[in-house]
């Protein structure tokens, strides 16, 4: 099943406005939940492809309007979405704060939706896949079991290795695995229940070092609370500890056969940057960049952001001639 709408159906901040021609669509999967897409088609004549914007853990849509736009300039259609369990798809537990997942399978159902019924059938081809943090996580997994459907990788300091303080990793990793052993794979992780992401401040914040970028953040989930998301549960950090380390394994790099460039952020205080190097050196055609960022790198300074579309641009095969005119609005109908 699936229901559209215009782009009244996003969440809009004074200031923020979703760019113009966006179609909210809702899949329901076989496992009842609700996934809400969003899709910025471009004429065939005038797209130079197809790019899938994956975010991480605790974002949503309205988030990635601004790289939306910038990747419409690019003459580039975008399809995004929200995971089940955070932004407007549904949660996956009653305590709506909660992040949690049994089994990261559960985003490649996700994934794999929005390819079949979204991007297939009504993005143009190349399709070019951008992915944040955990979002990177699962693109690598689509990468290595649908090794042709993408053109060209980006990702951005994508969770190869997650960092633990205060515990070593390796009493976080027994932590996750006997806690969801037990039965407690619902519960917060240690001090989770103590973030009320309402109340993050841009001093503490740990992801970015532009403040408007940070505020409009924090606007747009006080627009709309349900957009919020707060500390991980047991259960979905055993899952995420499982899927990087399948990731992570040397055979599964190996069979990756997509372009790969990995973006690391130099001051990332959420993953390890050299679980990047290790990725990058097995997979056949990896390309790696370091930015002087903090995790978010599109939602950095200016000056960071350029950098970061310095290589993005000429990676997918862009030049300034491909996008010095600004496309046309989608249509809304696509």
């Amino acid at each position: 099943m699936a229901r559209s709408g215009p782009q009244s159906d996003f969440v809009v901040v004074p200031g923020f406005p979703a760019p113009p021609g966006g179609v909210v669509e809702w899949l329901t999967l076989g496992d009842d939940v609700k996934l809400r897409t969003a899709r910025w088609i471009l004429p065939p004549h005038e797209a130079h492809g197809t790019v899938v914007l994956i975010n991480g853990r605790t974002e949503f849509i309205e988030k990635y309007f601004e790289v939306v736009g910038e990747l419409l300039a690019r003459r580039l259609s975008v399809v995004t979405f929200d995971w089940r369990g955070q932004g407007l798809s549904t949660r996956a537990l009653p305590e709506a704060l909660k992040g949690h997942v049994r089994d990261f399978s559960e985003f490649d159902s996700d994934l794999g939706a929005v390819m079949t019924r979204i991007v297939r059938e009504h993005g143009t081809k190349p399709y070019h896949g951008l992915a944040h943090s955990m979002g990177g996580n699962v693109l690598l997994r689509y990468l290595h079991d649908f090794p042709h459907e993408f053109e060209r990788a980006v990702l951005t300091a994508p969770m190869l290795a997650v960092k633990t303080a205060p515990f070593p990793l390796w009493v976080a990793r027994a932590l996750a695995g006997a806690s969801t052993a037990t039965g407690a794979g619902n519960s917060f992780v240690p001090g989770g229940a103590a973030q009320d992401p309402f109340k993050t401040v841009f001093e503490t914040n740990g992801v970015t070092s532009d403040v408007a970028r940070f505020e409009r953040w924090l606007s747009c989930i006080k627009s709309e609370p349900k957009l919020a998301l707060g500390a991980p549960t047991f259960g979905w950090l055993e899952a995420a500890f499982r899927s990087m380390e399948l990731v992570a394994s040397e055979e599964f790099a190996q069979a990756i056969e997509t372009p790969v460039l990995l973006i690391g952020a130099a001051h990332d205080q959420l993953v390890h940057p050299g679980a990047d190097l290790t990725l990058i050196k097995r997979i056949k055609r990896g390309m790696y960049v370091m930015l002087k960022a903090e995790h978010e790198i599109m939602m950095e300074k200016d000056e960071i952001r350029r950098a970061f579309w310095a290589c993005f641009d000429p990676f997918i095969g862009l030049t300034n001639a491909a996008y010095r005119t600004a496309p046309k609005a989608p249509s809304t109908a696509a």
